[in-house]
């Protein structure tokens, strides 16, 4: 986010194709060990593993495995927290 949100200077290239800076109103952290905010992702959690599998470079050595599991049962103790079945913590 900082410094180039926001800032005019930061992207001038992109000044001069008519594109403006922008304010970007929330950031969201994930994987926080203090988080104020559960997003309910019921529903999502294949797609998302789906998705990460496609990031094949960063997955070798049988990493994707580990995430199967833990993205999982992750989901389902903060859909706890707020009576869903599958959420992701931020902080906001």
């Amino acid at each position: 986010m900082f410094p180039g949100a926001g800032n005019p200077h930061f992207f001038a290239e992109q000044l001069a194709e008519g594109l403006s800076p922008c304010k970007v109103p929330e950031f969201w952290l994930g994987w926080t060990n203090e988080p104020n905010h559960y997003q309910d992702v019921t529903g999502f959690i294949d797609m998302k593993l789906k998705a990460l599998a496609e990031h094949r470079s960063q997955l070798q050595g049988g990493v994707l495995g580990f995430f199967e599991e833990w993205l999982p049962a992750e989901a389902e103790e903060n859909g706890r927290k707020i009576g869903v079945q599958h959420a992701e913590a931020f902080r906001c």
